[in-house]
């Protein structure tokens, strides 16, 4: 039992590491996709031919940023069910059969869920 808890220490601070990381991308991120860039984007068009000849290149950019945002969110949300779960004592505890979820499953993916076989059988994998 010792291990056990000694584990999910471990576990927690990669877990809380990971989140520190998470929400410093998404500070990133959101600082890039704010009106903040705007303020050049008409500096830039100028250097082009066209009037706004950058606009596409920044609409595309903003697509992509927001959709990794959405991407770190997700990530960003299941972090903080592993932490809620740490602190419920439910943690390493497969949320679909109520089996361990193993010890190398978890050093891959610290905030996982469900044990490989429930998560191939969601997946269809």
């Amino acid at each position: 039992m010792a291990s056990r808890k000694l584990d999910v220490t471990k576990f927690k601070k990669r877990l809380e590491e990971k989140r520190d990381e998470l929400l410093e991308n998404l500070r990133r991120i959101d600082e890039r996709t704010s009106g903040k860039d705007r303020l050049n984007s008409e500096v830039s068009g100028e250097d082009f031919d066209e009037p706004g000849g950058d606009a596409a290149s920044e609409t595309l950019e903003r697509s992509l940023s927001l959709a990794h945002a959405d991407n770190v969110r997700d990530e960003l949300e299941a972090v903080l069910n592993a932490l809620r779960k740490i602190e419920k004592g439910t943690y390493g505890i497969c949320d679909v059969c109520g089996k361990s979820i193993k010890r190398e499953r978890l050093e891959f993916i610290p905030w996982a869920t469900m044990d490989a076989e429930c998560r191939a059988r969601l997946t269809g994998r």
